[in-house]
């Protein structure tokens, strides 16, 4: 392949705004909050700012919290990669660390901006994720003051300035108390009221003892310097311990007590005390559940920013000023970006005209998300199967060119069709051929690769707000012929558009939940596997997966581009096809056959230089996809060799010619077997997959033939009436039912 063009993507320049796709995990006091403004607010925003703002998925641990929001069926996520996939921007309010900083990590791998409240997570974590906070791919002015724009102050306004001094009154929660004290009431009380308020959490330990003030310390001495210093570096007390006697004395002296955070940048100290200040003090009629923070500079001076602290609101209120600024800085992958999704459908999705309208209002639906679909359609049903049995009742082996143009006709009639229902339901929609989207292939016919494709014309009808619609699985020579890519194609055509588009994701509808541990017509708990690398997928596509074509996986590989396989029929959240989460440790991921397989064995071929060379040079020539090929021990002179083809290819073998060229003494064809592969992450790290594997099958009574494998697979050959038998017992002695 040589180069594909790079898109640029546009402005939708038929409305002027920009749909930019949130997705919420955690519907607490600031979620709620948040999802609250967003659709209540959201015709507000898109007029001042020229953004509109889509809730696209919604997660919460308590579902209880979707009726109570009034959540839609649709807005929710199957789990975090289904929201992740189905947003551009992630908000993470789940609080706390333990799974929020595995969303965080996962959101920010799959390419997607992250806004969080938590200051616990990027004072202890901070530092893992610097990179990301300097390309503005991770923002978090939520997690420190409260509705006030510290952290825009200092990432922006302040960053050519040497800040000397920050202290602050950081916690709206402490400060009303610390407030409702000093009248004279009892701190049981008061706290009692700041929790019935919404004001405190029902444990308000992080409040009362000073670790929220601390954390948000770590988390400004990090924007500062670079380097989050974490929670154990910073010296804290909280307010649980002051002498209310104390507290009289301080307010009869004229004075008042305010629970302070302070960062000393010329000394490195950075601290949380209770600090007596006087009228003079900027922080002396900060009360009630306001905060305020002071920061010095060398060049402009003081500033102080003031504003509430405490409450959902005020929260919320800077999560969504940070999707402000992740508009103001376009980092949805690069300036004037829409999120453009490829969606593919295959001939069983769109069967028949009812089924074709559903699929329709399918992609009606992922347009209102927020996304700018582009569709790749198979032909409907059978119909390549029928025009490919029409050719041959004319000529049993017709001339491939005249197959390609004629077996190209079927995506022709998917795509106008589906144009003519989109464009019936008031959209706006084009069809386009291979030709004339000009998508290149070299004049492979029945296995054309393709070579380039032009997206001047998409770009040119996506700015106008059109959903084109493109037939799949077949190309173009430079010459004007016309050429198909192979059963599957259509996929391939999906992918290389999603590269070539610069398109976020590409999206395959089939007619199955996803990729399967196992064939579930075999295995009845076969489950769905939620993610597999590129290297998984081609593994288990050349080793009888029938739901990907081997050379779309190996293109979207080359080519970085994520695939999602779901059901074209329901709401599932499919399996994932990246460049796969990193881990050391061997995991078998699933189980997959091929029958109808066929040993070739040469028998007693001479040993010498230049023989195997003359054996591959020969079956290459007779068009001969071989697999599996072994070379016995030498026996004085002579040696074996065996090779594993697909029974269908032994019609192209010519037996006679083999064993001439080879100077095999006798050639022996073994037919009825099956390959059995299981496929994975690290396989042949340790002998202990192999044995588990192998001990499997002996206890199963079933006898290995030949053995093959790589890092990602071990394939072995066995009678294929046992097939069924050694599938089953591989699934379930690895446990691929459980994830």
């Amino acid at each position: 392949m040589r180069t594909y063009r790079s898109f640029k993507m546009f402005t939708n320049s038929s409305q002027g705004v920009r749909k930019v796709r949130v997705g919420i995990a955690g519907l607490g006091t600031v979620g709620g909050s948040i999802y609250r403004i967003l659709k209540e607010r959201g015709n507000e925003i898109e007029k001042r700012i020229g953004e509109k703002f889509i809730i696209s998925k919604v997660i919460n641990r308590s579902p209880q919290k979707y009726e109570l929001l009034g959540v839609p069926k649709e807005e929710i996520a199957f789990d975090f990669d289904d929201l992740i996939l189905n947003s551009d921007v992630v908000v993470e309010a789940i609080g706390g660390t333990d799974v929020a900083v595995d969303l965080v990590r996962r959101a920010l791998e799959l390419g997607r901006i992250v806004v969080t409240p938590n200051k616990n997570l990027i004072s202890e974590y901070g530092n893992e994720f610097s990179e990301y906070i300097k390309k503005r791919k991770l923002f978090f002015e939520a997690s420190v003051g409260g509705g006030i724009p510290i952290i825009s102050l200092l990432q922006d306004y302040l960053i050519f300035q040497k800040v000397t001094r920050i202290r602050g009154i950081m916690n709206g929660t402490t400060n009303y108390i610390l407030t409702e004290m000093s009248k004279g009431r009892h701190f049981e009380e008061v706290l009692k009221e700041a929790q019935e308020l919404g004001y405190a959490e029902a444990d308000p330990t992080n409040d009362i003892e000073g670790y929220d003030v601390a954390y948000k310390v770590s988390v400004l001495a990090g924007v500062v310097t670079g380097r989050f210093p974490g929670i154990n570096s910073v010296q804290f007390e909280g307010i649980t311990r002051i002498d209310p006697e104390y507290l009289k004395e301080i307010v009869r002296s004229g004075k008042k007590l305010k629970l302070i955070g302070e960062l000393d940048f010329s000394t490195n100290r950075y601290e949380v005390r209770l600090r007596e200040v006087t009228p003079e003090d900027p922080f002396f009629n900060v009360d009630g559940v306001d905060n305020a923070i002071e920061v010095s500079t060398d060049l402009a001076g003081d500033f102080l920013l003031k504003g509430r602290g405490a409450g959902g609101y005020p929260t919320a209120s800077a999560v969504i000023a940070d999707l402000f600024r992740v508009a103001k800085y376009k980092v949805l992958g690069g300036a004037e970006k829409f999120s453009v999704v490829v969606m593919k459908f295959g001939g069983a999705a769109i069967s028949d005209v009812e089924k074709l309208e559903k699929v329709a209002e399918k992609i009606i639906k992922r347009k209102k998300s927020g996304v700018k679909p582009v569709v790749v359609l198979s032909a409907m049903g059978d119909t390549t199967d029928h025009l490919i049995e029409l050719a041959k009742t004319i000529d049993e082996n017709p001339d491939p060119r005249e197959l390609d143009l004629l077996l190209s006709t079927g995506e022709i009639q998917s795509v106008a069709l589906m144009s003519i229902a989109l464009r019936k339901r008031g959209y706006k929609a084009i069809s386009f051929t291979g030709n004339q989207l000009k998508i290149i292939t070299d004049k492979r016919y029945g296995s054309a690769r393709i070579i380039d494709i032009n997206t001047d014309i998409i770009s040119r009808y996506l700015k106008q707000d059109f959903i084109p619609v493109v037939a799949g699985f077949q190309g173009i020579t430079e010459t004007g012929d016309i050429t198909t890519l192979g059963r599957g194609g259509s996929d391939l055509t999906a992918i290389a558009l999603a590269y070539s588009l610069g398109a976020d994701l590409c999206e395959l509808y089939k007619d199955v939940d996803g990729v399967y541990t196992a064939d579930p017509r075999i295995v009845k708990d076969a489950r769905v596997i939620k993610e597999l690398s590129w290297e998984e997928m081609i593994e288990l596509s050349r080793h009888g997966a029938q739901v990907l074509q081997a050379r779309a996986a190996e293109f979207a590989r080359k080519y970085g581009v994520k695939v999602l396989i779901k059901n074209a029929h329901k709401e599932t959240r499919g399996t994932l096809i990246w460049e796969g989460t990193k881990v050391e440790n061997p995991i078998v991921r699933a189980v997959t056959f091929e029958d109808g397989m066929a040993k070739v064995v040469l028998k007693d071929v001479p040993d010498k230089p230049g023989v195997a060379a003359r054996i591959m040079r020969t079956l290459s020539q007779m068009g001969v996809n071989i697999d599996m090929i072994i070379q016995g021990m030498k026996s004085g002179e002579y040696n074996t060799v065996a090779f594993i083809v697909p029974e269908s290819q032994l019609g192209k073998l010519d037996i006679d010619l083999l064993k001439t060229r080879s100077e095999a003494k006798e050639i022996i064809i073994e037919k009825g077997l099956a390959k059995v592969s299981i496929v994975g992450v690290n396989l042949t790290s340790t002998p202990e997959i192999s044995a588990t594997l192998f001990e499997t099958l002996a206890n199963e009574g079933i006898n290995i033939d030949m053995i093959s494998a790589s890092s990602s697979r071990i394939s072995v050959i066995i009678d294929g009436k046992y097939v069924e038998d050694a599938v089953k017992a591989i699934h379930s002695r690895f446990e691929l039912d459980r994830e």
